[in-house]
């Protein structure tokens, strides 16, 4: 099964990439994946990041499916609520981490938490993270954690 959004259809598709080569992608070839089960909030930080200039964007709202649009859309960097409804955001980085595609084991992840978890940074980089930012997300923020991702600063 091949997943595709509307960003999909209105951007050209980046070059299959190898690690560390997500740096250089026009933030509209730049592919996010976004795990929320809250539809209110997942829609909200596509908002966000379209308004960064962010555009080939795909939504899952479970870790399952998260898994599977994985594989599917080759996303250059996941976004993962760390409170999922079939299982948590560390469970779920573990699946990315120990998935038998080295494309999705290579995905950069970023922890989108609320407060109470944000501050365990330990937890979230054991967890294989390379980065969390608190909820609500400010625009900044994630304008200039993606900017480092995409820098190759983060790791």
């Amino acid at each position: 099964m091949r997943i595709h959004s509307q960003a999909m259809l209105r951007c050209p598709l980046p070059m299959e990439e190898g690690p560390g080569l997500v740096s250089g992608l026009a933030p509209s070839n730049f592919r996010i994946l976004i795990v929320n089960e809250d539809m209110r909030s997942a829609d909200t930080l596509k908002r966000t990041l379209r308004d960064l200039g962010y555009y080939t964007t795909f939504t899952a709202y479970s870790a399952r499916r998260a898994l599977t649009a994985a594989v599917d859309f080759s996303p250059a960097v996941a976004l993962l609520d760390l409170e999922l409804p079939d299982m948590s955001g560390y469970q779920l980085a573990r699946h990315f981490r120990a998935h038998l595609s080295q494309g999705v084991r290579q995905v950069p992840l970023l922890a989108i938490a609320e407060m109470a978890l944000y501050s365990n940074s330990e937890l979230i980089r054991a967890a294989g993270f390379v980065g969390c930012l608190a909820k609500p997300v400010p625009a900044d923020a994630l304008a200039d954690m993606l900017a480092r991702l995409q820098a190759g600063a983060l790791s």
